[in-house]
């Protein structure tokens, strides 16, 4: 026994006008093939649904009261799931892929779900990470995802065919445990020497193998202003490199989008301090052809200006300088 949805159609239109004549308005078929129809699902079931009694009035069987209640609940469901359909995805078509790197996930993830929420366009927003601005470039390329928070210079090779919307540029800022006093860390960066008994966390650093340019920096800044530090740890992320500071086990290099993000556990633990001497732009890049949707256009608009107003919102680090005689700065640190 098969019934279509179709029979189901033509058995509630006949019930519901009262005679085939009336139904035939209703399914725009003839009269004949209306009869025909309900011959052929009478033959389908093995049983009568209608009486016909005179002037052509129906009478239902018990089959047939049935079949009816039955049509109308499901093509009441199917009417119901149109509605539904309409008012949940007619309006939202696209799929939202984004990724970007752990250093910037905190504030970019949050700012890109916060400005998808509020288009309302998307059924679906997918958030992934990569260990470096260049994977994420790679994976927007391949089509894994269709846009990422990005540093400018990864996708410098590849601006031909992205869409770039500036965001901010990222400081750079060196983390030290805070047991370790301003007046010591001047002494020693003046002196370029310190005791391993007392100033321990500054004899070594962390290793961050985030990306070969920032091992570069971080490498080239440690042996110029702190050449007696040691890479005595190693990691894949300023995470877990932010982990070792707090414990005052020793310094390291990190960008400056990262630091609100950390746990307060962690940032009380640490005094942040800007170098003034490295920042990365940082952007919201996607394929040119993306671009040319309104969607796409201004989603990056949004999450530019959402960038804006939560970095003016944050309290700038202190200047390194500051600690070997410039004027002071506020210190970036706990919550």
């Amino acid at each position: 026994m098969q019934i279509t949805l179709k029979q189901l159609e033509i058995v509630h239109a006949i019930v519901t006008a009262g005679s085939i004549s009336g139904a035939k308005r209703v399914l725009q078929l003839s009269q004949p093939t209306i009869s025909q129809q309900l011959a052929k699902i009478e033959e389908e079931l093995g049983t009568q649904l209608v009486s016909r009694g005179r002037a052509g009035k129906l009478t239902l069987t018990p089959a047939g009261d049935f079949w009816y209640k039955t049509a109308g609940q499901v093509l009441g469901l199917l009417d119901s799931s149109k509605k539904q359909h309409k008012s949940r995805f007619d309006s939202k078509r696209f799929v939202l892929g984004f990724g970007t790197t752990p250093s910037f996930r905190g504030p970019f993830t949050e700012t890109v779900a916060q400005a998808a929420m509020e288009m309302d366009q998307f059924v679906r927003v997918d958030l992934n990470w990569a260990a470096t601005s260049c994977e994420v470039v790679e994976m927007i390329k391949s089509h894994k995802i269709n846009c990422g928070v990005v540093s400018l210079a990864s996708v410098e090779s590849s601006k031909a065919i992205f869409s770039l919307e500036p965001l901010c540029h990222n400081r750079t800022v060196w983390a030290v445990p805070r047991t370790i006093s301003e007046s010591v860390i001047s002494k020693v960066l003046s002196e370029g020497v310190a005791s391993s008994d007392r100033y321990g966390a500054l004899l070594r650093y962390v290793d961050v193998h985030a990306a070969d340019h920032w091992r570069e920096r971080s490498d080239g800044w440690y042996r110029t202003t702190v050449p007696f530090a040691a890479p005595q740890f190693g990691c894949t992320s300023h995470q877990d490199a932010m982990d070792i500071v707090a414990a005052g086990l020793a310094t390291s290099l990190c960008p400056f989008s990262m630091v609100p993000n950390l746990p307060v556990s962690v940032r009380e633990r640490v005094h942040f301090y800007d170098l003034r001497e490295f920042s990365e732009e940082l952007v919201f890049a996607m394929p040119k052809h993306l671009s040319s949707l309104k969607i796409f256009a201004s989603l990056g608009s949004r999450i530019g200006a959402l960038v804006k107003d939560s970095i003016a919102d944050i309290a700038p680090p202190r200047d390194l300088r500051s600690v070997l005689g410039v004027a002071p700065l506020s210190v970036v640190g706990a919550a």
